[in-house]
């Protein structure tokens, strides 16, 4: 039996440190929120700019655990674990690379305003090379 979705409307705001600059991403999009047994997931489309639509899931195990995975013009899978480093890839159209995300934090919270809030501190190795740190912020509202 299919779990019902909630219609919700995502923003997820991304502060990248690289090489002394900082730069902020936003991606919004529509999606669902489910509830399963083994966790709550997130899925949302995002249209990036230049690139093509993205297909986001937001898979949350536990308060510090959770797992993004994107599909679509761009392709990635990544676990997030606070206090934990894990493997994961990031495909392009130009191949695919090895990821290590080095998880300071990872916060979900479910206030009155909001579905769910998710935040989320982590440095990120690409093949072996330090890419940056980040701090997501993401926000899911039912519309």
């Amino acid at each position: 039996m299919a779990a019902e979705g909630i219609p919700i409307q995502v923003s997820m705001t991304t502060e990248v440190q690289q090489g002394g600059e900082q730069k902020d991403i936003h991606v919004s999009g529509k999606g669902e929120l489910v509830e399963k047994e083994r966790g709550t997931y997130v899925t949302f489309t995002e249209q990036l700019q230049d690139i093509g639509e993205v297909k986001t899931v937001i898979k949350i195990q536990r308060p510090s655990e959770l797992t993004i995975i994107r599909s679509g013009a761009v392709s990635m899978r990544q676990a997030y674990v606070e206090g934990e480093e894990k493997s994961g890839s990031y495909g392009t159209p130009y191949g695919t690379f090895e990821t290590l995300a080095k998880t300071k934090h990872v916060h979900v919270d479910r206030p009155n305003e909001s579905l769910l809030n998710v935040t989320l501190d982590y440095d990120l190795e690409l093949q072996g090379q330090f890419a940056g740190s980040y701090q997501v912020a993401i926000d899911v509202k039912e519309s």
